[in-house]
């Protein structure tokens, strides 16, 4: 049966500063859409009223949301065990939502309903009369791809996500022999339709919480002159500029003022419900890459579970 989720909606962390998270994020490359005393809302130069959700409060990871892949299923993701009612989504562009926790206690939403909005011009790609080659200023975010979850009940959480959410692996992490996995990549199933190679990557660690969370950019060059405007603006850099060798991924990692992980992306491969699905043994450390070997610091981040406001 297809996924009951097609994709990512958006993100919900906490900071205890909306304003510094609005300043990172727009270096980050996206733009103010509504801020009141206890929320922010930021979105990308695509159709999505919102892709980001910072709330008032201790830093951490408070949320997760995905887009029901058909607006029907609603009712249906209300009676998942655990989950609440459909309720409106007071946020802007409205929709509906549907709430549940995964087996670490982090929030989930299951979201429909909402209005687009008109998407933001392009870059242009040809030069003007007074143009010239250089492209300057923040990346543009495209949309919200993914997220990375560290757990330490890795096989319930994997289990978790494929029973509730229909996700499926695309490949599969060990270190050593098969069975002793570090990660799994798991993918949305829309049969035919290609989709990106993953929505989530549930790893293996001795505390729970999100390591980062991943936003599709225009194109390849706003991971170059994104990573001009992040350094120059002063901006905590972790990893990169890089190629994940799966999901032909070029990366490039930034820590928020809050140690929330937040990852520059674009990929060329797409996978199908038909895709093989492999097991690939690695070495500690996640080093399966192109670029340097990824820091301790990298490999350990987990931003806090911390509760939505209500």
């Amino acid at each position: 049966m297809p996924s009951l989720i097609s994709g990512m909606a958006y993100v919900r962390l906490s900071a205890p500063d909306l304003g510094r998270m609005q300043a990172f994020l727009e270096d980050f490359g996206m733009v103010t859409v509504a801020r009141d005393a206890r929320r922010l809302y930021m979105r990308g130069i695509g159709d999505s009223p919102f892709l980001h959700v910072t709330e008032l409060g201790d830093p951490g990871a408070a949320g997760f949301a995905y887009d029901l892949a058909d607006p029907e299923r609603l009712a249906e993701a209300a009676k998942l065990p655990g989950a609440g009612p459909v309720e409106p989504l007071d946020a802007p562009g409205g929709g509906e939502r549907v709430r549940l926790r995964g087996p670490d206690g982090l929030g989930i939403e299951l979201v429909a309903g909402r209005e687009r909005v008109a998407p933001l011009p392009p870059r242009p790609l040809v030069r003007g009369p007074e143009g010239e080659s250089r492209t300057t200023g923040p990346a543009r975010i495209r949309r919200i791809a993914h997220t990375a979850y560290m757990s330490r009940n890795l096989p319930e959480v994997i289990d978790w996500y494929q029973r509730t959410l229909g996700v499926i692996p695309s490949d599969e992490l060990f270190v050593g022999e098969t069975g002793n996995t570090l990660g799994q990549f798991n993918r949305v199933d829309l049969g035919e339709e290609p989709v990106d190679h993953h929505v989530i990557f549930l790893l293996r660690g001795r505390k729970d919480g999100m390591h980062h969370v991943s936003y599709e950019v225009e194109g390849v060059d706003d991971i170059f002159f994104g990573f001009d405007h992040m350094a120059g603006a002063g901006r905590d850099h972790v990893r990169g500029i890089g190629r994940h060798a799966l999901g032909s991924q070029i990366f490039n990692y930034w820590m928020s003022p809050f140690e929330q992980m937040h990852e520059h992306w674009i990929s060329q491969e797409r996978l199908t419900a038909n895709s093989k699905f492999n097991l690939i043994r690695i070495g500690e450390g996640m080093s399966y890459d192109t670029g340097e070997k990824p820091s301790k610091r990298f490999v350990e981040q987990a931003s806090p579970l911390v509760p939505p406001l209500p």
